[in-house]
C-alpha cells in the first residue's frame, strides 16, 4: 500500500478549493492602515518639527528670514546665547523652585491622600466618590483652571484675601498681591498643585491595591502597629510606584506653559518664567524661531539626562533590592 499522500490530502475539500485572499475577515488594507496612519501623524506632528527645529537652532532664523525663506547659518551662536543669558539661569531657579514645592508636593500629597483612602475609609461608595472628586481638577484644562485661580487670588475682588479677612488672618483694609511680583511664582504653583496631585494620587492608590494582602494578614498576626507597617512594608513596596509618579510629574515641568501664559503671562517682569516659558516667548510672540529653537533643544536634552540618570539610579536600586 502507498502511504505516501500530497500535502493537501488531509485538508478538507472546501479548503483546498478556497481562493486566496478570501480567507480573510477583513481587507488586507486594514492592517496597513491601523499601522500606517499612527505613523504619519507621528511624522507630520513630532519627527518633523523636531528635525526642523534642529536645522533652524543653527540658523539666525526671525520673521523676516520666515518671510523670504532666506536664513543665515550662524553656527552655535544661539545655544551660546542661550547658555549665556541671564534670562534663561533665573528662569532654571525658578524651575527648581517649582519642582521642589510643586512636583515634589504634589507627589507627597498624593501618596498620602492615597493612603488615607485606601487604609481609613472602609465604606467603598463613600471611597468611590471622594476618589471622583479628588480626581475632578485633573479633568479640566489646564487654562480653564488657570482662569479660575486668576479670579481667586485677585487682591481686591478675590475670595482666597476676602477669607482670609473673614477669618481674622488679614486686616479689613490689608490684602496681599498674590499675583504680584513677590507671591506670584507660588500662586501658580499652588494653582497646579490643586489640579495635578490626583494624578500621583491615582497612581499610588492603584499601587496599594496591587499590593499581596497575605503580608498584611501576617503583619496583624505578629501584632506590628500600624506606623510600622506603613514604615517597613507599604512604602518600601511602593517607592517604585512612587518614583515612576514624580517622574511623570518631572517630565511635565518641562511643557509648563499654559498657567503661566494664562494667570501672569510671564510677569510681573520676568518673575514666573520658566525656561519653556521663554522658548514660547521667543518663537511665538518674537519669531525668534532660532533662538527658540536653541532653548527647546537645551531643555529637551537636559530633561533627557536628568530623566536618564534618575531611571538609572532606580535600576540600580531595584537589582541591590533583588539580591538583597
Amino acid at each position: 500500500m502507498n502511504m505516501q499522500q500530497t500535502p493537501n490530502s488531509d485538508y478538507p475539500e472546501w479548503f483546498k478549493n478556497r481562493k486566496s485572499g478570501n480567507d480573510l475577515i477583513v481587507s488586507p488594507l486594514i492592517p496597513w492602515a491601523m499601522v500606517g496612519l499612527p505613523v504619519l501623524v507621528l511624522i507630520a506632528i513630532v519627527i518633523y518639527p523636531t528635525i526642523w527645529m534642529g536645522y533652524h537652532a543653527f540658523q539666525n532664523t526671525n520673521m523676516m528670514s520666515l518671510f523670504y525663506n532666506n536664513y543665515e547659518y550662524v553656527g552655535w551662536s544661539n545655544f551660546y546665547n542661550v547658555i549665556t543669558s541671564e534670562r534663561m539661569h533665573e528662569s532654571i531657579y525658578r524651575l527648581i523652585q517649582y519642582l521642589i514645592f510643586g512636583a515634589c508636593l504634589e507627589v507627597l500629597l498624593g501618596t498620602i491622600l492615597a493612603l488615607i483612602l485606601y487604609e481609613m475609609i472602609k465604606n467603598e461608595f463613600l471611597k468611590i466618590m471622594l476618589l471622583i472628586l479628588m480626581v475632578m481638577p485633573m479633568m479640566l484644562p489646564p487654562s480653564i483652571v488657570g482662569v479660575l485661580w486668576k479670579f481667586l487670588l485677585q487682591a481686591y475682588n478675590g475670595a482666597i484675601n476676602h477669607l482670609l479677612i473673614n477669618i481674622g488672618i488679614l486686616d479689613s483694609m490689608e490684602r496681599i498681591e498674590w499675583l504680584g511680583a513677590q507671591y506670584a511664582l507660588q500662586s501658580i504653583t499652588i494653582a497646579d498643585v490643586w489640579q495635578w496631585t490626583a494624578l500621583p494620587l491615582l497612581i499610588v492608590y492603584s499601587g496599594r491595591v496591587s499590593l499581596p494582602p497575605a503580608i498584611y494578614e501576617a503583619a496583624k498576626v505578629d501584632g506590628a502597629p500600624a506606623w510600622m507597617v506603613l514604615k517597613r512594608i507599604t512604602l518600601p513596596m511602593l517607592k517604585e510606584i512612587i518614583a515612576i509618579a514624580f517622574i511623570i510629574r518631572f517630565m511635565d515641568a518641562y511643557k509648563f506653559v499654559d498657567k503661566i501664559y494664562v494667570m501672569t503671562s510671564g510677569g510681573p517682569g520676568q518673575s514666573t518664567e520658566l525656561p519653556v516659558f521663554i522658548a514660547f516667548q521667543k518663537g511665538i510672540r518674537e519669531v525668534e524661531v532660532g533662538e527658540a529653537a536653541a532653548y527647546a533643544w537645551l531643555i529637551f536634552v537636559f530633561a533627557a539626562v536628568l530623566t536618564t540618570l534618575f531611571l538609572k539610579y532606580l535600576k540600580n536600586v531595584l537589582k541591590a533590592q533583588a539580591f538583597a
